[in-house]
């Protein structure tokens, strides 16, 4: 069999299973989101989504962008179970030390800002799920191309947190449940992770010297600041939006925004697979790789185009079946967001696919650093002004800035390919 048969093959594999975690990722959310709002009432699942937003913070300083520069190291090492073992250790250790400084974090938050204390057990219990999460480690199981491992995992937490949210939150007073049985199902999925890593793969902890950790976090510095930045117009529009205006705004704004990222989150098979694959290819052949990533990024966009097109004019439908009458405020939102899914998926082609895979980090992250101020401005701006459709519209702006100033970046790469 031919390498290219044989790297089509895994690719393949390896996008079937994403696609499967993925549509667990997306679509068991629309089950349980709809049955929150309706149990918990729009304000008191505003303020889940606002502690949610909050929380993700902690989970990419945790994260460090190891999801992507560990996935590459694997993927490029694997051969090398010495060179694997060294990386292993390096990123778990460190995701374990960056878990404790944002526990710290998290305890300054409770002395300074004094209303956390009055809701302190949704911010702990919120804080575990983002432990739980962080160890999971699916950036070592991608840079293998083993991506059934993960996806079987990550399938089973999402169905043991859909059942139990169904089975035990029965009203406003259950609320801690949400977030109790997201960690639970995180720990256990990581566990076992960890298990597979150590006894299938036959990894195993190591001594490393302190100047392979001092690498591992100065190469992962200017990736864990772009996350960091799309963070910043991400996460942070819900908890400007939160502050501003209010938890009722934005279970509004979380409500379609649930529908428009389970959208997005439809390319993430092609582009988790197609990651490591495209790291090894760039270094053997940078046009051919290229060349790979245009035919896809055309394929992707068509199909976009139509999925997107059609979801327009289903938005009113969609959002009353899913939320009922008293949510019907979203759909305004949901149709200024729908091209957003687009726009992702031909970042993560410029940005991720060819600056990452072209050592060019830092283009990468002054795109996403002056992409973060943009939003920052345009969300107080906007919001203050239009509340909670003001927050919708600086996202779109955001996300189309980014996507020129990637292409831009890449258009010599692009075209001479």
């Amino acid at each position: 069999m031919s390498l290219a048969k044989t790297e089509n093959r895994t690719f393949l594999a390896n996008a079937s299973f994403l696609a499967l975690m993925q549509a667990a990722n997306s679509f068991l959310p629309l089950l349980t989101v709809p049955f929150l709002v309706r149990v918990l009432g729009v304000e008191l699942f505003g303020q889940l989504a606002f502690v949610t937003a909050l929380m993700y913070y902690f989970f990419v300083l945790t994260d460090y962008g190891f999801n992507l520069t560990a996935t590459r190291d694997i993927s490029i090492n694997r051969s090398d179970i010495n060179k694997v073992n060294e990386i292993y250790t390096c990123v778990f250790f460190i995701k374990a030390a960056l878990i404790g400084v944002n526990f710290v974090i998290l305890m300054f938050g409770f002395l300074i800002f004094p209303n956390f204390i009055e809701n302190w057990p949704l911010y702990l219990c919120s804080f575990f799920v983002i432990v739980g999460q962080s160890l999971f480690p699916t950036w070592f199981f991608q840079g293998m191309e083993k991506m059934k491992y993960i996806t079987y995992l990550s399938v089973s937490a999402k169905i043991f947190f859909t059942l139990g949210v169904f089975v035990l939150v029965a009203g406003p007073e259950d609320y801690l449940l949400v977030p109790i049985l997201t960690a639970l199902g995180f720990f256990f999925s990581a566990s076992y992770a960890v298990y597979l890593i150590h006894y299938q793969h036959g990894v195993s902890f190591v001594t490393v010297p302190w100047a392979l950790v001092k690498k591992n976090i100065v190469d992962g510095w200017y990736v864990f600041l772009s996350q960091m930045k799309i963070t910043l117009f991400s996460s942070t529009n819900v908890v400007i939006l939160g502050i501003m205006v209010g938890p009722i705004a934005v279970g509004y704004y979380v409500a379609a925004e649930k529908i428009m990222r389970a959208l997005a989150l439809a390319q993430t098979p092609i582009t988790g697979a197609l990651f490591p694959l495209i790291a090894n290819k760039m270094v053997k052949d940078k046009k051919l790789a290229i060349k790979k990533l245009k035919n896809i990024a055309y394929l992707g966009c068509a199909f976009y185009l139509f999925v997107l097109g059609f979801s327009y004019f289903l938005s009113d439908y969609v959002v009353s079946l899913l939320y009922g009458d008293d949510l019907q405020e979203s759909a305004w939102v949901l149709k200024v967001m729908l091209i957003i899914p687009l726009l992702i998926f031909l970042n993560n082609i410029f940005g991720t696919q060819i600056l990452l895979n072209t050592g060019r980090e830092k283009p990468f992250f002054y795109v996403l650093l002056f992409a973060a101020i943009l939003s920052l401005v345009l969300c107080f701006s906007l919001t203050s002004l239009y509340s909670y459709k003001g927050t919708a519209v600086a996202l779109l702006i955001t996300e189309v800035f980014v996507v020129l100033a990637f292409f831009v970046l890449v258009y010599k790469d692009w075209v001479h390919a």
